[in-house]
């Protein structure tokens, strides 16, 4: 069974741990404007949020690709991009709906979560398990014990 990328924002500390592993493992480089994964910093809830790629069903950065630039990895469902067909228009960055494809400053081409071909390294950096890789019936358990240990039916609160 494939998996996804699933965020737990109440474990993320804010690290940016994930950001610098995956622009290392996709440019050889800790630059957290190359990462595909990005934290975002919500002030006024005093929370940090992990903005990742969800490999959505419907594909909407697939669907509007003018040139049919981005596909999708059979084996891993990551997005894949073809850099020579993409024409740079911006439009995938428009339709995704959770904001996190942005756009690569100095190729000027989208940054698109492959999941590292199978093996995520936000995943497996992570120090709090904010982000994890799952089989998709797996993703809403960790949602359900948080809610749970909230209202203090058990489980652990983070």
């Amino acid at each position: 069974m494939k998996k996804v990328l699933v965020v737990y924002p109440y474990r993320c500390t804010g690290c940016r741990i994930c950001e610098q592993w995956c622009s290392w493992k996709h440019h050889s480089a800790v630059n957290p404007a190359k990462a595909r994964i990005s934290i975002h910093r919500v002030h006024t809830r005093q929370v940090n949020v992990p903005v990742a790629c969800s490999q959505c069903t419907k594909t909407p950065c697939i669907t509007v690709c003018p040139e049919n630039a981005i596909t999708l990895d059979k084996t891993t469902n990551g997005l894949l991009l073809d850099t020579d067909k993409c024409i740079g228009c911006r439009l995938c960055v428009e339709a995704c709906p959770r904001g996190c494809i942005k756009v690569d400053a100095d190729e000027s081409h989208p940054l698109l979560c492959d999941l590292c071909d199978g093996e995520p390294q936000c995943v497996k950096f992570c120090p709090e398990g904010a982000i994890m890789y799952l089989e998709p019936d797996k993703v809403d358990r960790g949602y359900r014990e948080y809610h749970a240990a909230k209202i203090g039916w058990g489980g652990e609160s983070r």
